[in-house]
């Protein structure tokens, strides 16, 4: 069974994802692999050098905080990327999937129902949190503003959109404990 995890920025998906993984189940990681296959997949650094010019890369890494600036400002830059990583991300979940010796696995994206990835999954579980959490959590992650939080939280779906999708919601802004509602899910997937 495959179930996806994802939440808005700052909502807590990577903590969600720990957590599973402490409990002993695999966990793939979609952005953290998508950095890397951008690093590591020679025909996504092809395509990449060619659309934005071989000065994408310093000594052969991309240097994302150039490819960001450039995608933020650009949505036909911000497609292209998309339409070459998340097949290549898509085919190397399949892979790693294929290697997992249990039967319950996780895939945390960040996009997971923005690119209809959902479709794929037998469920989801959604992480939430206010706005002003989340704001502060990556201001304080990322040293960055508001507005640059406000920024990249535009391109993503709001959460009532993400929940309508959602087979599971945790919600994660100190109402209520997360590994209990963790625990919940887990049972009803094993069941």
């Amino acid at each position: 069974m495959i179930v996806g995890i994802t939440g808005g920025i700052g909502s807590g998906k990577t903590t969600v994802a720990k957590i599973i993984e402490v409990f002993g189940f695999p966990v793939y990681y979609s952005d953290q692999r998508a950095k890397e296959l951008m690093n590591e997949n020679e025909d996504l650094k092809k395509q990449l050098k060619i659309y934005f010019g071989e000065e994408l890369y310093q000594n052969d890494l991309l240097d994302r905080a150039k490819l960001a600036a450039k995608i933020f400002q650009d949505k036909e830059a911000l497609f292209f990327v998309n339409s070459i990583v998340h097949p290549a991300v898509r085919a190397d979940f399949n892979s790693w999937a294929k290697k997992q010796t249990v039967k319950l696995v996780f895939q945390e994206s960040a996009l997971l129902f923005e690119i209809g990835a959902q479709k794929v999954m037998d469920c989801t579980i959604l992480v939430t949190a206010n706005e002003n959490t989340r704001i502060e959590r990556v201001m304080k992650r990322d040293k960055c503003t508001r507005d640059e939080v406000l920024s990249r939280m535009k391109s993503q779906l709001v959460d009532a959109e993400k929940e309508k999708l959602a087979s599971f919601i945790i919600q994660n802004d100190a109402q209520k404990l997360v590994i209990p509602q963790v625990l919940q899910i887990i049972e009803k997937l094993k069941s």
